[in-house]
């Protein structure tokens, strides 16, 4: 997932960044509902292993799973929002100047290496 090295417009950023339908559609087909609101990063991420494995959209779990993620984040984390490093990944920049690789931590724990998307989201909010 990578998008134009040094963009610019915030908001044209958000907007390209705020597109999870895949995961929306995925959820949803297994009754779960979600918003980008905290609530659903529990319920999703309970479903992440039974997504890894599905030959459809599982190649895709990391992307789709990170802009999820980063949406909630973005907001409902006082002054986070997206970000592009130069060269062209986003991630979500903290209010601390910390970055997340959103991305990169949704693979970590589908890997077993990593924190659960609410813990992730918990870290986010006490930055």
């Amino acid at each position: 997932m990578y998008g134009t090295a040094g963009f610019g417009d915030p908001d044209r950023l958000q907007e390209l960044l705020s597109k999870h339908d895949e995961v929306l559609h995925w959820a949803a087909e297994r009754n779960l509902v979600l918003s980008d609101e905290s609530e659903g990063l529990s319920a999703l991420d309970g479903a992440l292993n039974e997504w890894a494995v599905d030959p459809v959209i599982g190649y895709k779990l990391g992307n789709e799973v990170g802009l999820y993620l980063g949406n909630v984040i973005v907001k409902s984390v006082g002054g986070a929002h997206w970000s592009v490093w130069p060269n062209g990944h986003p991630v979500v920049r903290l209010v601390s100047g910390r970055d997340l690789d959103v991305t990169a931590l949704v693979d970590q724990r589908l890997e077993g290496k990593g924190m659960s998307l609410p813990d992730v989201y918990s870290k986010a909010l006490n930055d």
